[in-house]
């Protein structure tokens, strides 16, 4: 499943380590952080060009085995729509017999 983080952009769920408020990493030994990924080539901006350079409106920051995203969703939405994906995987789970190998398969 896919975790849609704004602007176009969706990562893999599975690949997902964490996600963080932004204002955490902002200042601070937070921002070493970003600016060694920056460094690395591993930070994307998924903001829209005309906020991506705004502070504020940078909400979250979510960190991946390859990259390293920042999104202007907050993280408890992130959060929640993630949980969506795996509260829906469980429902699958429920479907009885024929039903879930059919389900599974297609």
């Amino acid at each position: 499943m896919f975790l849609h983080l704004g602007n176009g952009m969706s990562v893999r769920t599975k690949d997902v380590i964490a996600i963080h408020d932004y204002t955490i990493f902002a200042k601070g030994a937070g921002s070493e952080f970003l600016a060694h990924e920056q460094a690395q080539g591993r930070l994307e901006n998924t903001l829209p060009l005309e906020i991506r350079n705004d502070e504020t409106a940078k909400k979250s920051l979510i960190i991946t085995d390859g990259k390293t995203y920042l999104s202007a969703i907050s993280p408890w939405t992130l959060k929640r729509r993630s949980q969506m994906v795996y509260d829906t995987m469980d429902m699958e789970k429920d479907v009885s017999g024929e039903e879930q190998s059919n389900y599974l398969m297609e």
